[in-house]
């Protein structure tokens, strides 16, 4: 070995081989230490997510920024996009939006389309700036001119909500074609918005989701051709931009953004008290249909058996669950995940340091979850200490349904004798111990098999102390 790169690969290959506290471990930090300090910006990247991972190295938080850091100021768009996570999340640094902010609008500068749509979302909801409606409808429309089937579905979305009813036959083309790419929930909120179309305005809406299509394509055939203009983002930008106003319509133009909805933050509903001992709620709504489908789309990608998924046995839930797990590690998250994760401490009155990695579970045909408490006993916390998390017991549960199944699928609550329908977008909580502070054996409970459709949950627990 005798190239940076050499070192790089057999340093990475030596820590995926290898428990974190083993020479050959520290043999492979330090090979990659030697490709970055040689100036190879891949090792800088990968240095960063071993820190970002391995919270029981020293001075994780600390040398994960230091490295991403490094990569990002030389332009690394996954570098940025860790970087702006680590501010959004306040770990290594102090928590800081508009420093996210910052980051993420670099990376959209490279033409990136999932992070003009983060930007997006960010200028939305109003994080690191005041909201900015104007500015969220143009970056998602610079996602849709570069094929992108997330900012097809969010511009989409905002030409259905639009009181100007002009907009609404675009909306049709841009579900039409999320769907197409099987975006989820696409195909639902294609067939709610045509129920509101008039005959005139669905044909309308079909002869240009064709038409979008087709420019769609060219532009695809462009970007795969001309090498040098896919090297240069502002000019691909650009084009794509160009590309997109040959068609004519208004909702596809950076001057027509003006009329697309002012969607702004998003508002959850009133919680509503199911029982009081112990402690469990509802709240509706609790999550937008466009942060619901990331969350699915995400999750997708990374389903596996949860027999196969879960890291750790000692839980049983690769036995008690028979459904499919996909779980958001660090450094797989992003602003939507972030922000939910505030909602979620913020429902519980506790601070996002509290929560754990969501996870989306997906049941299917049959598919339950056996009887379960979520707190910990004492083996589990006294292996959790051995491996360096003192975060301590989990004091709370929550979970929202991403999609409701049709028939089944119930909570089943059983030593209180209750079940409980899950609605899309509705979140169920309950506290997992009693007012002293002991775990409660009332909250056991049981996913029900699921009789017609699917159910996808997104769940995690909120803990006594900080992760980190």
């Amino acid at each position: 070995m005798s190239t940076p790169q050499e070192w790089l690969e057999h340093g990475q290959a030596l820590l995926a081989a290898n428990a974190h506290d083993t020479p050959a471990f520290a043999e492979g930090l330090e090979l990659l230490k030697k490709s970055a300090a040689a100036g190879l910006i891949e090792a800088q990247l990968a240095l960063g997510h071993v820190h970002a991972q391995f919270h029981v190295l020293p001075d994780a938080a600390a040398e994960c920024v230091r490295w991403y850091r490094q990569a990002a100021e030389r332009g690394h768009p996954v570098a940025q996009d860790r970087l702006a996570d680590l501010y959004l999340l306040g770990r290594g640094v102090p928590r800081d939006d508009a420093q996210a902010l910052y980051w993420y609008t670099r990376t959209a500068a490279q033409a990136y389309p999932h992070a003009l749509c983060n930007l997006a979302y960010m200028q939305d909801e109003g994080l690191g700036a005041d909201s900015d409606a104007r500015a969220a409808a143009e970056n998602y429309l610079r996602a849709v001119a570069l094929a992108d089937a997330r900012g097809l579905f969010n511009l989409g979305q905002r030409c259905a909500l639009a009181a100007d009813t002009s907009l609404w036959p675009a909306a049709h083309a841009c579900l039409s074609l999320a769907a197409f790419a099987q975006y989820p929930l696409a195909a639902e909120e294609s067939v709610q918005l045509d129920v509101r179309l008039s005959a005139a305005d669905r044909e309308r809406g079909t002869a240009l989701a064709e038409q979008l299509r087709l420019r769609l394509r060219a532009f695809q055939q462009r970007f795969e051709a001309d090498r040098k203009l896919a090297g240069h983002p502002p000019a691909l930008l650009q084009f794509a931009l160009e590309n997109l106003a040959t068609l004519g319509e208004p909702a596809f133009t950076l001057a027509g953004t003006a009329k697309i909805a002012d969607v702004g933050p998003h508002r959850t509903q009133a919680s509503q008290a199911i029982n009081a001992a112990p402690r469990i709620f509802t709240v509706d709504q609790f999550v937008s249909a466009g942060e619901c489908a990331h969350l699915m789309a995400q999750a997708q990608a990374r389903f596996a058996p949860a027999r196969e998924a879960t890291r750790e046995r000692l839980s049983g839930e690769q036995t008690a669950f028979s459904g499919d797990t996909a779980v958001f590690y660090i450094p797989d998250c992003d602003a939507v995940v972030r922000n939910i994760e505030r909602r979620i401490a913020a429902a519980f009155n506790l601070p996002a340091t509290r929560v754990e990695p969501l996870s989306v579970l997906r049941y299917r045909l049959q598919d339950s979850y056996a009887p379960h408490t979520d707190y910990f006993d004492a083996a589990r916390l006294e292996n959790n200490r051995r491996h360096g998390d003192n975060s301590g017991q989990r004091i709370a549960s929550f979970l929202v349904y991403l999609r409701a199944p049709e028939q089944g699928g119930e909570t089943h609550y059983l030593k209180l004798n209750r079940k409980i329908a899950g609605r899309a977008r509705m979140a169920l909580c309950h506290f997992n111990l009693t007012s002293a502070g002991t775990p409660d054996e009332m909250t056991l409970h049981t996913g029900a098999p699921v009789l017609k459709g699917e159910k996808w949950l997104a769940r995690t627990t909120l803990r006594e102390n900080p992760f980190f």
